[in-house]
């Protein structure tokens, strides 16, 4: 792990799993459990001291809020705390990947995995509904998928914790502007009051890219974004996949519709339309139509005097349209800031695009610079420059707020932005700018647009110095980052040739440890060897002493019946030795005696023959 902490509390941080502007994500151990956990820690020293003790207060009662969210689609929050200048909280850790890369990569969902994650998302935002969290960042970077494809809602409460630089009334006036530009919801972009409705519509720009593969609202930058939510409708799914039927169109239509009263009421009954849809089933009841119902031309009630400061407005409204190549742009913002830096340039912009198409006064033009569509609606023309310019006077009032201090404005920046293209879109959309040609400008616009001129090269000096300042504050920035990124390779470096040491000290214990182990086998099998050895010799020894001492008595025996005249000894040998030394010997004398004994009974029978005949039997008279 990088620099910086080594624990948390009681948590050991193992390494960082991500980072953002207020702070860091971290993968973390809880030895008291004995489990994984992840943490986000936020900078509190990034803010001002009374921004720091309101965002102390609404901390621990958001965290509060949001550890009682028990569900199995949230990611549960277990602990939370601060430790010197940072507050944490402690969530369950999650195994799997964000919707956002898995999106990003091009997976295509099939539509029942597609409805059931959408339905498990629902339902996570129906019961922190039930709870009263209202999450205002629903957006698939805030949607885990786990090992087992579930879906898990994250960053409950945090983009309400990051926007503590609203005091208590105005939080409770209005809804702050947080959230993310392409899933943000029209009343969000325009600081009005949100509630869970808010949240659906953010569902429904998700339910959207699942549908289509593409997001409803996109633009080159957030201006024209925001311009799109609160002005356009986006194609419908089914124009995109044609395999949608019907019934997705309008499930869509109505998640995203402009006005809240027009969506869903709660989650609940916006995940049951998806589901009757997908059992092709009608989604919306027959007296619930949904229709696309015309946008109303107003101008938002500003929620934070601050974020419409006149400067902050000016430039980031021109650096949305700097690039631009629609008159129309230009000539709003000469309308909008009359007295700004950049008014006679884009006056000058203006008049170079005019000259370049011919003015067409029969039609009038939109803000929205997208697709530059020309409206055929006829407007009344006293009518348009009279709403036109009630929304030009009343965000000039609002600007007229003096300056914040240069280190509260740096901070907070993102809020400024999104509340400045609130205004500025709800304004253009509010209204049609009648197109004029240059000759019929009346000479006191001339008269003045020459003041303003002169007024315009001392601004554009101040501008200047202040550009000039801020290139300085950005290289000692700049200077900085690459210094503590050198500190951080440093130490990377030595990391790993720490552990490249290691790795190797490993080898070689290890490769020490097998050739032990190969030099005790290899005596242990020749201790073996020659164990067996000597007793195969012990054993032949003993074989050689046993055949000896029986070829010892053998020999006595035949020896003692060798010469016997008699077959029973020589038989006797024969009994106990059939196989033995002196076997075929045996046999021979046996054949022998065998002779003889014939040889004397023949010699018997003869002689008693002989005798017979010798018998003199006396004469008979």
């Amino acid at each position: 792990m990088a620099a910086g902490p080594q624990t948390l509390g009681r948590y050991q941080l193992e390494r960082v799993l991500g980072k953002g502007a207020m702070g860091i994500v971290y993968e973390a151990l809880d030895p008291k459990l004995h489990r994984k956990v992840a943490i986000k820690t936020i900078l509190i020293s990034q803010l001002d001291e009374e921004t720091a003790k309101d965002f102390s207060m609404r901390f621990v009662r958001e965290a509060h809020a949001v550890a009682r969210l028990n569900h199995p689609n949230i990611v549960q929050v277990y602990d939370f705390g601060e430790e010197g200048d940072m507050a944490y909280l402690v969530m369950e850790f999650i195994r799997g990947d964000e919707l956002k890369s898995t999106l990003s990569t091009g997976r295509q969902f099939d539509r029942k995995e597609c409805v059931r994650i959408m339905c498990e998302l629902l339902d996570a935002l129906e019961f922190a509904h039930e709870a009263g969290v209202v999450h205002r960042d629903i957006k698939p970077a805030n949607v885990m998928l786990d090992s087992q494809g579930r879906a898990k809602l994250t960053d409950f409460g945090v983009a309400r914790v990051t926007d503590s630089d609203r005091t208590h009334a105005e939080r409770t006036q209005a809804g702050t502007v947080v959230g993310t530009p392409a899933y943000m919801s029209p009343e969000q972009i325009q600081g009005q009051r949100i509630d869970r409705r808010t949240d659906i519509f953010s569902a429904g720009v998700i339910l959207y890219q699942f549908l289509t593969g593409q997001k409803p609202f996109t633009g080159e930058g957030a201006w024209t974004v925001a311009k799109k939510i609160i002005q356009e409708d986006p194609p419908m799914p089914s124009s995109i996949n044609m395999a949608l039927s019907p019934e997705f169109d309008r499930v869509v239509a109505k998640a995203l519709a402009k006005n809240p009263d027009q969506r869903f009421a709660t989650a609940r009954e916006f995940s049951q339309a998806l589901k009757r849809a997908a059992e092709g089933k009608p989604a919306i009841p027959e007296a619930e139509p949904t229709l696309v119902l015309p946008r109303e031309a107003r101008v938002p009630q500003a929620t934070h005097p601050e974020a419409l400061r006149s400067g902050e407005m000016e430039l980031e409204f021109w650096r949305s349209i700097k690039d631009s190549d629609d008159p129309n742009d230009f000539e709003l913002y000469v309308r909008q800031f009359p007295q700004g830096v950049y008014a006679s340039l884009a006056a000058r912009k203006a008049a170079k695009l005019r000259s370049g198409s011919p003015a067409d006064d029969s039609g009038t033009r939109t803000m929205a610079g997208a697709d530059r569509t020309r409206l055929q609606r006829s407007v009344p023309r006293a009518e348009t420059e009279e709403n036109a310019q009630a929304a030009v006077e009343k965000t000039i009032k609002l600007t007229d707020a003096p300056s914040p201090e240069p280190a509260l404005a740096g901070k907070k920046r993102s809020l400024l932005v999104l509340a400045t293209l609130g205004v500025l879109v709800a304004a253009s959309a509010a209204t049609y700018f009648v197109v004029m040609k240059p000759s019929q400008q009346s000479t006191a616009q001339k008269v003045e647009a020459e003041a303003k001129a002169r007024r315009d090269a001392a601004e554009a000096a101040k501008a200047e110095a202040q550009a000039k300042a801020q290139a300085q504050r950005d290289a000692q920035a700049k200077r900085d980052a690459e210094a503590q990124s050198q500190r951080e390779a440093e130490a990377r470096a030595k990391r790993e040739v720490e552990l490249r040491a290691k790795r190797e000290a490993e080898a070689r214990a290890k490769r020490g440890a097998e050739a032990q182990a190969k030099r005790e086998g290899e005596e242990r099998a020749q201790r073996e060897a020659e164990a067996r050895a000597q007793r195969e010799a012990k054993a032949t020894a003993q074989r050689d002493a046993e055949s000896k001492s029986k070829l010892a008595a053998e020999t006595s025996l035949w020896d003692s019946v060798k010469s016997s005249r008699k077959a029973a000894d020589v038989q006797k040998y024969l009994n106990r030795y059939p196989n033995g030394h002196y076997a075929e010997p045996a046999r021979q004398r046996m054949l022998e005696l065998e002779s003889a004994r014939l040889e004397e009974a023949a010699k018997k029978q003869k002689e008693g023959e002989k005798k017979k005949s010798t018998i003199i039997v006396p004469p008979t008279f």
